[in-house]
């Protein structure tokens, strides 16, 4: 919801995913939660509200004590995953706020360092979330590096919310478009991407899981 450009949206499923899953959630589960609610919050340019979710975010992430297993639907939630939604969501928040570009930047890497061996797609999700800081930042020759390493795997790890992320990342190249080097990315990332846009299927609304990952994709 968040990526459709409707925060207030992912924050209604977010607060109907809390209130079905009540205290009975696993802490883990309920971090997750928190840290959607957050992006959707940064999204809007919401500071306080942000700092406030991501903080509760990691207290429930630290007193998850694996006491059952995760739902199914959650797959992998772990600290690396925890520091790859810090990145995005301060990465979001850093187009309102910039001094939080490297606040992103530092989530971002220690999630990829976290990752090194595995999960291709999170990975490029990290790779994205640093270039785009980066790109915030007025630091393009690092965001150039990390995008090109996003673009590396990208096709054989596609998603809606790869290309939407990538489209938001292409977004933000703009003001460096008189780039050599910048000028190239970008006519590399106009040829990987799909034409005519990906798809915006629905998610159903079909318990817990449907609820947070309507939100979250």
């Amino acid at each position: 919801m968040v990526h459709l450009g409707r925060p207030d949206d992912a924050l209604e499923l977010m607060r109907l995913a809390k209130s079905g899953a009540g205290e009975a959630a696993l802490p883990r589960t309920r971090s997750m939660f928190c840290t959607i609610e957050a992006w959707a919050q940064a999204s809007k340019g919401h500071g306080q509200a942000v700092r406030r979710a991501l903080g509760e975010a990691e207290e429930l992430f630290v007193s998850d004590r694996d006491d059952g297993p995760a739902p199914s639907w959650m797959q992998l939630f772990n600290e690396a995953d925890l520091h790859g939604m810090q990145g995005l969501v301060y990465r979001t928040l850093a187009e309102h706020e910039p001094g939080a570009a490297g606040i992103a930047q530092s989530h971002a890497k220690k999630a990829l360092r976290m990752r090194e061996g595995g999960r291709q797609r999170s990975q490029i999700f990290d790779h994205i979330s640093i270039a785009s800081a980066c790109f915030i930042g007025d630091d393009p020759e690092q965001a150039e590096r990390h995008a090109r390493m996003a673009l590396l795997t990208i096709e054989q790890n596609s998603s809606h919310r790869t290309w939407d992320r990538l489209r938001e990342m292409y977004r933000l190249t703009g003001r460096y478009s008189t780039s050599p080097a910048i000028r190239e990315l970008r006519e590399e990332i106009q040829q990987v991407m799909p034409k005519g846009g990906a798809g915006k299927g629905g998610t159903g609304l079909k318990g817990t899981g449907s609820i947070a990952k309507s939100a979250a994709v």
